[in-house]
């Protein structure tokens, strides 16, 4: 094992000639993934407008939730010439898709973020996860079988053992993304499907992280697992069995022009908010699912701790938390929007005064118009993640701020946190003094400021487009 390391150079934008070039050889691509389109949030929505200007045919599988009626996605038309689109929706005995549902989200989500102590292991639950990755996985060979070459890109990591069966068919070019983090090598390691997950990921010829940290774990977890496995941290490579798989980082992006006409035709909606909620002049933004993953309560204890330290701020401004419905229900879930709410509740009755409460606590999920007008009313967004994959959020808050304002509070633990350094004022997620001190600058600095932070964040997005990162992955993935 080559032990040296050194930093990935993420590629140049691709060029329109590239785009055009790219796109008229692209061979057919099978999408693969959880949730299908027109599902809000997620992978889903961020492959939505790559699958619209891909100019080849795309057949999109995906295990759960079919295209909803009001959504605003529109694939190409199958008249297209050399495009067309089609959704598959493979079917499967609601047993195995329980216990999928049982190893996803009570399993792999809280071992891939570093939460090992909330995590609970089923071995009959992975025989059946393992079952049902195999099945989707013929299901979509079937219909590549129909057009050689193909590219399989599986996301993320709800059908991470499909790559193996997916690899047996000629003709395939398989390559997955993963949308999760990846943790510390040792925790892999220590989990009883650690040795079966890598193995199975390299199937594959190309394997994308959102940071260099997740693809150094995982490398490090391959050569700590497989004794057998060559692995070049140098050239960031593995080599295992006669297949040699290459990993990227490459950042997720965000579909810039998309969210900057939302931000203008929602404008008259941003404005009409604080009127409507009665709002004071400022107000601090957080907008996440309800999951400790996502440092809620964290947060709220250091906002509490900004009351306590600066009486003079009090009635001045107002946090508006915005919870959307937690990924999972259950037991623990329930308790943590307990807490959250709670919490609230303290602290609006210890500060609150006059009529005024610090917190506004709204609940529901948001579409994208709406999501934008908040956005863009906001004097800062919070975001507080102890592990996240890349967080959208983020960068969807950027790509909204037309007016160059607006202050972004990132989680060190945030995926993006590198990419939007020089812009963003970066906090630990578990310290009270931090955030603190983060939410009293948001409420203070200076116009010419907030200007210059945000064109950096701003001038990053427009460099990482969207469409450039699915591309780009692309080219790799063909790249012989």
């Amino acid at each position: 094992m080559n032990s040296a390391i050194t930093t990935p150079v993420i590629l140049s934008p691709i060029t329109d000639e590239e785009i055009e070039r790219l796109d008229l050889f692209l061979p057919t691509v099978n999408v693969i993934s959880y949730a299908g389109p027109g599902v809000t949030g997620g992978v889903p929505d961020s492959l939505e407008p790559v699958v619209r200007r891909l100019g080849t045919r795309v057949n999109w599988f995906a295990l759960s939730e079919l295209p909803q009626a009001n959504s605003d996605f529109a694939p190409p038309s199958k008249d297209s010439a050399g495009s067309g689109f089609s959704y598959y929706a493979p079917l499967a005995p609601k047993r195995l898709f329980d216990a999928h549902q049982k190893v996803v989200n009570g399993y792999l989500w809280d071992l891939l973020h570093g939460f090992v102590s909330k995590s609970t292991f089923d071995p009959e639950a992975w025989k059946s996860f393992r079952a049902l990755c195999q099945s989707v996985a013929s299901e979509c060979i079937t219909t590549a079988s129909e057009s050689f070459p193909t590219i399989c890109w599986l996301h993320d990591y709800q059908l991470a053992l499909a790559a193996p069966v997916l690899a047996s068919q000629h003709g395939i070019v398989l390559s997955q993304f993963w949308h999760a983090p990846w943790p510390k090598p040792e925790i892999i390691a220590s989990s009883p499907i650690g040795r079966e997950l890598v193995q199975s990921m390299l199937h594959n010829k190309l394997i994308g992280f959102h940071t260099d940290e997740y693809a150094e774990n995982f490398l490090k977890t391959v050569a700590l697992l497989l004794e057998d496995a060559v692995v070049d941290l140098t050239n960031y490579k593995a080599t295992y069995q006669g297949r040699t798989t290459s990993v990227a980082v490459l950042p997720l992006g965000v579909d810039m022009p998309y969210w900057q006409e939302l931000a203008a035709a929602s404008k008259p909606y941003s404005e009409a908010l604080a009127a409507k909620l009665g709002l004071a002049n400022q107000f601090i933004l957080g907008v996440e699912r309800l999951e400790y993953t996502k440092g809620i309560l964290e947060r709220l204890n250091g906002l509490e701790l900004m009351l306590k330290t600066n009486p003079s701020e009090h009635r001045r401004f107002h946090y508006v938390q915005i919870s959307q419905e937690a990924k999972v229900d259950g037991t623990a879930q329930l308790e943590y929007a307990r807490q959250v709410e709670a919490k609230i509740a303290s602290i609006n009755k210890e500060y609150g005064r006059d009529g005024w409460q610090p917190i506004i606590h709204l609940k529901g999920k948001l579409n994208h118009q709406q999501l934008a007008a908040w956005y863009q009313a906001a004097t800062a967004l919070s975001i507080n993640s102890l592990s996240d994959g890349i967080n959208v959020i983020a960068k969807e808050f950027v790509a909204c701020r037309n007016d160059q304002q607006g202050v972004l509070i990132l989680s060190k633990a945030a995926g993006c946190a590198r990419e939007l350094a020089q812009g963003a004022y970066l906090v630990d997620p578990k310290s009270p003094a931090e955030l603190s001190q983060a939410l009293k600058l948001a409420l203070s600095i200076d116009i010419e400021e907030k200007r210059r932070r945000m064109n950096s964040m701003r001038d990053v997005l427009t460099w990482n487009q969207l469409h450039n990162w699915a591309l780009s992955f692309l080219r790799l993935a063909m790249a012989k």
